[in-house]
């Protein structure tokens, strides 16, 4: 396991911004792109050992609600035996190393008393807590990767990182990202019918007169003609990079001894910004890049 886990959580719940159930949630749910803001209001009344009430740990409830994100069934009669499965195994894995699942029995803190929240703070416990929460991501995820319901960490990251250091997974035309999903659930709320109402509403405002322009691009959009360049080339056609990192076995131009070469095949606005992000990642690494990449829009 790389250091994204412990940074990730270091930098959401040791920060204060989140608390143990939200961050493991959300860090579970960003390693397979299920990115919602509904699931950390949904982890939040499990905080805190289930909102001061000295009962589960949160970290542990944080995971196991990540489990279910990809293994829990989606309708019903479906099988819940898988999920049981995992969950049982990562319960019994966090009791042996951490010696509880209560976050009573693993701190000795009732949140709901300010003797309680004093001594928290005194011990400074925050920074166990914070290696439960860590322990809890980790193990979760191995559990579910090992089970096939997620891709290493590496290739996760190589299948939304584009060679030339720009993010496949925010691109217009990537399959299962953002921009799909959401022309897509735009396009369902507004319904096949939706036409004959922006004719009408044309009286009201001349704005829907374009509607039928504006379907035929939301229609592009919601289609999601690409799984990432490693996959079918990059969008624009004269890119040679995909077919040249290929050639030269490596995931990155920044890995070639080669680097920097003439061979991307972009023209001059694109090629710098080719060169300026394998620079970054030379230094810095793909991972560290594709973290401060992914959470920022595509087209900034």
């Amino acid at each position: 396991m790389s250091d994204y886990v412990k940074n990730r959580i270091v930098e959401l719940f040791g920060a204060g911004q989140l608390y143990c159930a939200e961050s493991v949630l959300k860090v579970i749910a960003e390693s397979g792109d299920k990115e919602s803001d509904d699931f950390i209001r949904m982890a939040t009344g499990f905080c805190s050992g289930a909102s001061r009430t000295c009962g589960q740990c949160g970290a542990v409830s944080g995971a196991i609600m990540g489990i279910g994100l990809y293994a829990g069934r989606a309708k019903p009669g479906e099988d819940y035996d898988p999920a049981y499965a995992l969950v049982q195994e990562f319960l019994e894995r966090f009791e042996e190393k951490c010696g509880s699942i209560n976050c009573y029995g693993l701190i000795e803190c009732d949140f709901a008393t300010k003797e309680g929240q004093t001594r928290f703070k005194k011990k400074r416990l925050l920074r166990k807590c914070v290696q439960f929460a860590i322990f809890a991501v980790e193990t979760a995820l191995e559990l579910l990767r090992e089970n096939g319901y997620l891709p290493s960490h590496e290739e996760f990251i190589k299948s939304r990182l584009a060679p030339c250091g720009l993010s496949c997974g925010k691109c217009l035309a990537y399959a299962g990202g953002p921009i799909q999903k959401l022309s897509q659930q735009l396009g369902d709320e507004l319904g096949e019918n939706f036409s004959a109402y922006a004719e009408r509403f044309e009286a009201m405002d001349s704005i829907f007169k374009d509607y039928a322009q504006f379907k035929r691009f939301l229609d592009f959009l919601a289609t999601g003609l690409c799984e990432g360049c490693r996959e079918k080339g990059c969008l624009f056609k004269d890119c040679q990079v995909t077919v040249c990192v290929r050639e030269k076995g490596v995931d990155y131009c920044y890995q070639c001894d080669e680097f920097p070469c003439d061979r991307h095949g972009m023209p001059d606005g694109l090629a710098q910004r080719w060169l300026s992000n394998n620079k970054k990642m030379q230094k810095i690494g793909s991972e560290a890049w594709f973290c401060g990449c992914k959470d920022t829009p595509r087209y900034p």
